[in-house]
């Protein structure tokens, strides 16, 4: 799972599983989906922060809470759908202030009340903690340098790994096409400087389709080191675990009781 403070933990694609007109809504009535987005993200973060600052003791690091922010808060299903609801509601409210047409209003209403509902399942279920936070790496450095590679397609992203081999979120997907006589070498864009703390080291995923992205290293590769496409190509390694699973939750106490 993502980080809440990763990048694009809720996008377009999360909120057309739900309203598949959104693009064509959008684009009639000059709405900025990721505006809303952003928004609903910040609103939320808001709120999850107030809730842990009153969590006290029950949150283990709660000593280091204002330091930390939501940094080691991880981004569960349910926690998404509250963010993808959220969002969805402040779109319809603007769609339905540019028209005032009862439809969107309905919408608006509608996802009004699923984001409460689902922030009220965040509130039963508890928020997800993890003790060493591993950041989503940015989209991975690649350069074609002079090889063997037959003409293809490739895509490429990473992850960090812990101690205990526990993965970050994969990064976003850097795709280039090899002309033959060639082949790639792969870096983090953080570099070693930038890396996560808790990181010892970085994988690298890549395949032939952006959909079925395979590790290509047995071990965690060096932080700051280079990996490079062997002659032999590409293996059929695991794919990515998805990211980091809450060590901890922490069931949250209610700013104010719903009527």
């Amino acid at each position: 799972m993502a980080l809440f403070t990763d990048a694009e933990i809720v996008t377009l694609d999360d909120l057309l599983q739900f309203e598949t007109s959104l693009v064509q809504v959008a684009s009639s009535h000059g709405i900025n989906v990721d505006t809303k987005i952003k928004l609903a993200t910040d609103a939320v973060s808001d709120k999850l922060l107030l809730w842990l600052l009153r969590a006290g003791a029950s949150d283990p690091q709660y000593l280091k809470r204002r330091l930390l922010g939501l940094s080691t808060v991880v981004v569960t299903p349910v926690l998404q759908r509250w963010v993808c609801f959220e969002s969805l509601s402040r779109f319809f409210a603007e769609a339905y202030n540019v028209q005032l047409n009862t439809r969107f209003q309905g919408k608006w209403t509608e996802y009004q009340n699923e984001a409460a509902e689902a922030s009220d399942l965040v509130f039963m279920s508890g928020l997800g903690i993890v003790y060493n936070p591993l950041p989503r790496p940015a989209m991975p450095l690649v350069s074609i340098q002079n090889g063997t590679s037959p003409a293809f397609a490739m895509f490429i992203e990473t992850t960090w790994v812990d101690s205990r081999g526990t993965e970050s979120a994969v990064s976003p997907v850097n795709g280039l096409i090899l002309n033959g006589a060639s082949t790639i070498a792969v870096a983090m864009a953080e570099g070693a400087l930038n890396a996560p703390s808790a990181a010892v080291g970085w994988n690298v995923y890549a395949g032939t389709t952006e959909d079925q992205l395979t590790r290509q290293n047995t071990a965690p590769l060096q932080i700051g080191s280079t990996w490079q496409l062997p002659g032999t190509g590409l293996v059929d390694g695991p794919e990515a675990s998805g990211g980091q699973q809450p060590n901890y939750y922490i069931v949250l106490p209610r700013l104010s009781q719903r009527g």
